[in-house]
């Protein structure tokens, strides 16, 4: 089952391009220059969050419910 983790986008104004991060998964983050390359990049970025956390014994959070989201 794949789970559908929120994900909080920001767009830099000076340099161009984006920070994404998955806010339940602390350290999870990536940079990209163009919005078509977010989806690509917080996969890669969740993967190896979660492949790191399985070799480190570290509970795979539950996504929080995207009507709970505070921004």
């Amino acid at each position: 089952m794949i789970e559908t983790y929120p994900m909080l986008v920001i767009e830099d104004p000076v340099e161009g391009g984006y920070t994404v991060s998955i806010p339940d998964m602390p350290g999870c983050i990536t940079c990209c220059q163009r919005w078509e390359e977010i989806p690509a990049m917080i996969a890669d970025a969740k993967q190896a969050w979660i492949t790191a956390a399985n070799k480190e014994g570290i509970r795979i959070p539950e996504p929080t419910d995207i009507n709970k989201v505070e921004v």
